[in-house]
């Protein structure tokens, strides 16, 4: 199709000029809270989450959030004092979802992070509240709620939105209480749960999308739960009085594949993923936060050697320099000059938030 052929083309070439250090045209407006969320895991979502988590600190206050029972979004900040948390984003829930079980004060749910990681000194404030792994049994918990919330009669539906507002009332308490400018929340790749309070929580998503099939099915099933009346986000926010939507801020597509031959080019591979979500995007376009949709499109090398580097010592990208090498799992790893292109593109990315 033409224009797909077009728009392609006009993708590469903004990402040749990202690669080099250069600026291109994106969203104008900037959010609050945003969720980074996708329906599948092994994406790459909470290396994402961690590494814009350090480049929104530099310049702002930051609140961040994991909502993922796996916990490694907080591990990456956290390391060994993850263990030492006495209380997590599921004792921050709980008496919002459940009324009558004990509440906890602000300071004791959020954990600072900077003495935690070195690489977060010299930034702004930034303050986390941590994951569980009991997050994976709370979608029954929740679902049991709302379901006895609708019979409450003329009550059902203010009860129903105090449930589902739980982490939107927990963010807005946290950040007067912090002084936050800016709030991150890493979800599971599951919506049940608290990915549904993340989202009503969020004014905008961050999706990241794996350069494969599967993920390009995610994608339309992330996508159809902002549209789709009869899916669960909308249809129990219905029943809340909730009509806000978050808007799809960036679609960051990753472990992107690239021509050895033809420098800034991707491979067939990739290029075939990149013409479908242009095609997903285009279907969608009054879901997203700006008025082309193509400037939210954001396009992440497999990072390789520097990604596994970055994930094992809890180094943002940024802060690693060509030439350093690490051991890891008896690996001797080195950090090779494609490090300069990840940084502008997470740079980049970082630069709409």
């Amino acid at each position: 199709m033409p224009e797909n052929e077009n728009q392609l083309g006009a993708l590469l070439e903004r990402f040749k000029v990202v690669v080099e250090g250069g600026t291109v045209p994106r969203p104008a407006g900037t959010f609050a809270t945003y969720a980074i969320s996708n329906f599948r895991g092994g994406i790459g979502k909470s290396t994402l989450a961690f590494n814009l988590a350090w480049e929104v600190s530099r310049g702002n206050r930051s609140l961040l959030v994991d909502g993922c029972p796996q916990c490694n979004f907080s591990q990456s900040l956290l390391g060994e004092d993850f263990d030492r948390c006495r209380n997590t984003i599921y004792d921050a829930l709980l008496p919002r979802v459940m009324a009558g079980t004990p509440t906890v004060e602000p300071d004791d749910l959020v954990f600072s992070v900077p003495p935690s990681c070195a690489s977060f000194k010299n930034g702004q404030a930034v303050h986390l509240v941590p994951g569980s792994k009991e997050l994976f049994l709370f979608p029954s918990l929740l679902y049991t709620q709302l379901s006895t919330a609708t019979t409450l009669g003329s009550r059902s539906e203010e009860t129903t939105r105090k449930i589902l507002q739980a982490v939107q009332e927990l963010a807005t308490v946290l950040q007067s209480h912090l002084g936050a400018t800016k709030v991150l929340i890493d979800t599971s790749p599951f919506f049940g749960g608290a990915t549904h309070l993340a989202w009503v929580a969020a004014d905008a998503l961050i999706i990241p999308v794996r350069v494969d099939q599967h993920s390009m099915e995610a994608l339309k099933l992330t996508l159809s739960m902002l549209r789709n009346p009869a899916m669960d986000f909308l249809r129990l926010n219905k029943q809340a009085g909730i009509t806000r939507v978050p808007k799809v801020h960036a679609i960051v597509m990753t472990h992107c594949g690239w021509n050895r031959q033809s420098a800034f080019t991707p491979d067939r591979s990739t290029q075939a993923y990149l013409a479908q979500v242009l095609d997903i995007v285009r279907q969608n376009a009054d879901l997203f936060s700006c008025d082309d949709p193509l400037s939210a499109i954001h396009l992440l090398d497999d990072f390789h050697s520097a990604g596994r580097i970055s994930g094992s010592k809890r180094i943002p990208l940024a802060e690693l320099t060509v030439g350093q090498s690490f051991t890891i799992e008896g690996q001797r790893l080195e950090v090779n000059t494609s490090l300069t292109r990840y940084q502008n593109e997470l740079r980049s990315l970082a630069s709409t938030i």
